[in-house]
């Protein structure tokens, strides 16, 4: 069985005066040289053609690959049907078109005929020409791409910006609103308040400064809020019998007293006060063994601020197990408190001060 043949160097043959051509007038590499001219038919013009189609190529400085078949190259050419000039290549091609205004070209199997030194120093000048032209036109293009990309980016900082403009004035306009209802919700129950304060003023006045059938079975509820009503002005106990006590808030009303309280939305009072209840059941609740969460002073600020004056706030911490000490100033709780109770009212406060 005969031998495979060696393998070919398809470089072995190449054009040396060609290749000096592309390395040292032109300034392409040896390896960029070698690979134009085996696959630009063996020219100059057919290299160049080639390396500039193919210069971006990941492969294009890879070494050259040796075969071990043998193939002949053919020499293919262009020719004039205008003029019957045969061409070389297509950058000649291309020459010949820019130079005479000719279009009607077709492929020929006609080898063109070698040129002169003379004729291949102008046409290395006119291929040198023709590169430099499409480098100047790439950079133009790439110019203006980056003319458009610029003013792109421009153009979408200046939308971004309109857009957060309008987003932050559509917010600043929704907050004027927010504070436009708040006060006239505010003013509305301020309005309310004096109504009823005046009421009961009318009605003490008729009465000899008690409000009639104000006690039922929840204590004293007034039509009004009470801020500065002294305990021995309340109608509490029918104290003039000593004989009936109050009875005390039901704890299936719980949610009704939560309602109550939450009912508040001036000036986020309801809130306010769901929060110190909140702390006060809460306390309770988490730390039933420390016995300072077991009193609640009626007479610090936060309670009267933000407990006292709400119907329903009172009543909820006597139904869920506080009762209000001998002397009327705090709340303690009693020591059979459901906890359980507790733990529920807890819960159902915080739910109420979540969706204030």
């Amino acid at each position: 069985e005969d031998p495979p043949p060696a393998a070919k160097d398809p470089a072995a043959n190449l054009d040396e005066e060609a290749l000096k051509t592309l390395t040292e007038s032109m300034g392409f590499s040896p390896l960029r040289a070698q690979k134009g001219l085996i696959n630009g038919r063996g020219t100059v013009e057919g290299a160049v053609e080639w390396l500039m189609e193919h210069q971006d190529d990941e492969d294009i400085d890879d070494p050259i690959c040796t075969s071990t078949s043998v193939s002949s190259q053919i020499v293919q050419s262009y020719k004039c049907n205008e003029c019957g000039k045969v061409l070389a290549s297509m950058a000649s091609l291309e020459l010949h078109a820019n130079k005479t205004g000719h279009s009607d070209f077709e492929e020929s199997s006609e080898a063109a005929k070698l040129l002169t030194p003379e004729e291949k120093a102008k046409k290395v000048a006119e291929l040198k020409e023709l590169l430099k032209a499409k480098r100047e036109e790439r950079e133009e293009k790439e110019k203006v791409d980056d003319v458009e990309r610029e003013k792109q980016r421009r153009f979408m900082g200046k939308e971004m910006s309109k857009t957060r403009e309008q987003l932050e004035r559509e917010q600043r306009k929704r907050e004027a609103l927010k504070r436009k209802k708040e006060k006239e919700d505010f003013k509305r129950e301020r309005e309310r308040l004096r109504a009823e304060l005046a009421k009961d003023k009318a009605e003490r006045q008729a009465n000899k400064g008690k409000l009639s059938s104000k006690l039922g079975v929840e204590g004293y509820n007034p039509d009004g809020v009470q801020y500065d009503v002294d305990e021995k002005d309340a109608p509490v106990e029918q104290q003039n019998t000593g004989t009936k006590s109050k009875a005390a808030p039901s704890s299936s009303k719980i949610d009704e007293y939560i309602s109550k309280v939450a009912s508040y939305r001036a000036g986020g009072d309801g809130g306010k006060c769901l929060k110190v209840l909140v702390a006060y059941v809460g306390n309770a609740v988490n730390k039933p063994e420390e016995d300072k969460f077991k009193t609640i002073n009626m007479e610090n600020k936060v309670f009267k601020a933000k407990v006292k004056p709400f119907v329903g706030a009172k009543q909820l911490l006597l139904a869920v197990g506080f009762s209000q000490s001998e002397d009327g100033k705090s709340l303690k709780l009693r020591d059979d408190a459901d906890i359980e109770l507790l733990s529920q009212t807890k819960g159902k406060l915080e739910t109420a001060f979540k969706d204030y």
